[in-house]
Parts: structure tokens; sequence; C-alpha cells
């Protein structure tokens, strides 16, 4: 099966700043800005702590789009 990124937005852009959402009991949210979009359609993205991160499935909505 392919990776799927479920979100409301069709596709994303470097710079674009986005909600993870986490698979939690707690429904934990975390903040990050995207860094690569894969071919596959998976993110690279870089968390607000400084670590990144490579996305092939989960919950990510647009938060705000890149500028420029």
């Amino acid at each position: 099966m392919s990776p799927v990124i479920i979100s409301e937005t069709v596709e994303f852009r470097v710079g674009d700043r986005v909600w993870v959402y986490r698979d939690s009991a707690f429904g934990a949210v975390e903040g990050a800005v995207v860094v690569d979009v894969r071919p596959d359609r998976s993110l690279r993205v870089e968390f607000t702590d400084g670590h990144r991160n490579l996305l092939r499935h989960g919950h990510v909505e647009l938060r705000a789009p890149a500028v420029g």
C-alpha cells in the first residue's frame, strides 16, 4: 500500500507551516515547517525544536502557506 498523508490540503510546498497530529491518546499536535516534498508525496518536516522527520503517513494540516 502507498504511503498516505490525510489532509484537506491537496499539495504541500516547501516552506508551508503545518500542524502534525500525532497518534496518541492525548491528541498531541506539533507545529512544523515543510522542508522537502518527495515524489511519493511524503513530507520531510522540521519541528519547532529543530529535529526533522520524514512523514509517510498520518494527519497533517496546513497552518500557513509558504510566503513567496
